[in-house]
């Protein structure tokens, strides 16, 4: 069986870009906040229903906020899966190699033998 098992992509690259997809997350997270805090000082500069009507809307779109991360953050997490998935497929195809290797083998073996049998 084979010993290391290589995947065929840049392990370390990936794992990089994994924890930066965090970090633009968190800062997404912080522009929201940053947004946040400056529309919640409308109300009293914006009175009357078109007022309320950006409110309102602006409402909508905080409460996707929290799904906004969530989503981003899965991002890194399917980088993190890829790498798993990839090691596991190399993994198997070695072993089918190994397999195909060790049958190859044994079938010249026999047929050598049947060939000194028949001779």
């Amino acid at each position: 069986m084979t010993e290391k098992v290589v995947a065929g992509i840049h392990e370390e690259n990936l794992n990089t870009l994994a924890l930066e997809v965090i970090d633009y997350a968190d800062q997404i997270s912080g522009l929201f906040s940053q947004i946040s805090a400056c529309v919640e000082k409308l109300p009293d500069a914006l009175q009357g229903p078109s007022g309320k009507t950006l409110m309102d809307r602006y409402q909508a779109l905080k409460s996707s906020y929290p799904t906004i991360k969530d989503n981003i953050i899965s991002y890194s997490e399917d980088f993190t899966t890829l790498i798993q998935k990839m090691k596991e497929d190399d993994k198997y195809l070695a072993n089918l190699a190994d397999q195909f290797a060790a049958d190859t083998k044994t079938q010249i073996k026999t047929s050598q033998f049947n060939f000194k049998q028949e001779s």
